[in-house]
């Protein structure tokens, strides 16, 4: 098993400090944990040209937090691609704040407008509350197309984790018309399957931030009760039929529970005939995109993000 020099420090360090277990955590001191360590780390966010904070109403009449990130070439004259960013947390954890970092990175590099999605958290909004709250933020893009001239015949999905979920599940419902049109998804490991019942869930080093008993406490949230984790909009990888997938990157980490499932996803996208890039990221551990001060690799997967929204655009334009 390859572990990173960096990751084992990591991993390491959490074991000395004593660090709590997520599953060990309530949800709300678990969200209080995560922006505490974000404050601690301290990042210097990239420059970005401009981003804006935006409120828009779901089906069910609550406030949806949206941050639209322009990056430095915007040009509000010209029609500019737009990536939706879903963050991970597991359903439970994460904000704007969270992959704020993210965000800016993926904006810059892929030269794009990135749209973060601030859904509703289980266990206080459960399934499928979240995912409707994601078709809604969808069907909203139209309200700003003429507004920051959003090239909204380039629309591409994004997400860590949690957020792979409800990017992919979009990617579905639009290859059947059920959404407007997605052109590409990119996900980093991808959370496609909450049966947990993978080989790779028996992935378990001291220290780890995401091991079975994490998953099965997030899904235990995420879920009302056991048979939703057959449903394809709770396990995407459960869909019949993944015909006419837009083209997809999936990035995936090596010591991670849900390494199986984003492998298994890639092989059912490639059997329907879609075009799948997959790259492993062999010694670093889930989670590592959104934690860059620890983990250096997170840069060159932000950079592989970028082309790959790149090589998407490219390819349509073809």
């Amino acid at each position: 098993m390859i572990i990173d020099k960096e990751t084992k420090i990591f991993l390491e360090q959490r074991v000395k400090n004593n660090s709590k277990l997520h599953h060990l955590l309530k949800p709300k001191e678990l969200r209080e944990e995560r922006l505490r360590q974000l404050k601690e780390d301290n990042l210097i966010s990239p420059k970005i040209s401009t981003f804006k904070n935006i409120k828009i109403k779901s089906r069910f009449n609550k406030n949806i937090n949206l941050r639209f990130y322009f990056p430095n070439n915007y040009n509000d004259n010209i029609k500019t691609p737009i990536i939706i960013f879903f963050h991970g947390g597991g359903f439970v954890m994460g904000n704007l704040e969270t992959h704020d970092f993210t965000c800016r990175s993926i904006c810059n590099e892929s030269e794009m407008i990135v749209v973060a999605v601030d859904y509703s958290l289980s266990p206080e909004y459960k399934f499928p509350y979240a995912l409707s709250e994601s078709k809604d933020v969808l069907q909203s893009l139209t309200d700003f197309e003429n507004e920051f001239n959003i090239d909204l015949d380039n629309l591409f999905v994004c997400g860590d984790s949690a957020g792979g979920n409800l990017a992919t599940v979009l990617a579905i419902n639009s290859s059947k018309k059920n959404i407007i049109p997605i052109q590409g998804q990119i996900l980093i490991y991808p959370c496609v399957d909450l049966t947990l019942t993978m080989k790779s869930m028996d992935i378990n080093l001291d220290g780890m931030t995401l091991t079975y008993d994490t998953m099965n406490y997030f899904i235990g949230h995420y879920l009302k009760s056991k048979k939703e984790s057959v449903n394809w909009e709770a396990s995407p990888l459960f869909s019949s039929n993944l015909k006419n997938m837009p083209e997809t990157f999936i990035f995936a980490a090596g010591l991670d529970p849900l390494l199986d499932e984003g492998i298994a996803y890639k092989k059912r996208l490639e059997y329907f005939g879609n075009k799948v890039t997959y790259k492993l990221y062999p010694g670093q551990i889930h989670g590592f995109l959104s934690n860059s001060k620890h983990f250096p690799k997170s840069n060159e997967c932000i950079k592989e993000i970028g082309r790959a929204a790149k090589v998407m655009l490219s390819s349509r334009s073809a």
